[in-house]
């Protein structure tokens, strides 16, 4: 007798689900009669009222069938590699990302590819470390550069004048 678990909605056949550990009296079973609503009445709309836009026999044939149970979507199931890095690994991983133009592949890589979990947080953690510092440099070197030119427009100024 197939079942689905009334919880996690999965299949099963013993009398604990092998999923969430549910005893099955909290499953739906698919073979009893009593699971399903029975036939609507023909003469008269289950609720007593009908639904704006139903016509009387579209009404009575949806009425005939219970609603689906809404069981976990599995689509989206989270898929990431957790496992432990070690020391050498570690090691390697920072070796390859302080090479440059290579190393900043290496961090693309690492951050977006199918890689384990600790080494794709280090490599997020570096690109965007890198974007931080790149953008305060750029901000200091414009400073710097604004500074110099003011100051050498006053030397020139002092040059011309004596």
């Amino acid at each position: 007798m197939e079942r689905f678990c009334s919880k996690c909605g999965s299949l099963v056949s013993g009398s604990f689900c092998p999923q969430c550990g549910a005893p099955m009296e909290s499953a739906v079973n698919l073979n009893k009669q009593e699971d399903v609503m029975p036939a609507a009445n023909p003469s008269q709309p289950m609720g007593g009222s009908q639904p704006a836009g139903y016509s009387q026999s579209t009404y009575n044939n949806n009425a005939n069938y219970a609603p689906m149970p809404n069981y976990p979507q599995t689509a989206n199931v989270n898929t990431e590699r957790t496992e432990n890095m070690t020391v050498g690994q570690w090691v390697g991983t920072i070796i390859l990302s302080s090479l440059g133009l290579i190393g900043i592949i290496f961090l693309l890589v690492w951050a977006f590819g199918d890689t384990p979990q600790p080494k794709k947080n280090y490599a997020r953690g570096m690109l965007l470390a890198m974007v931080i510092l790149f953008a305060a440099g750029m901000v200091i070197g414009l400073s710097c550069v604004g500074c110099l030119g003011l100051g050498m427009s006053e030397i020139m100024d002092y040059y011309y004048y004596y």
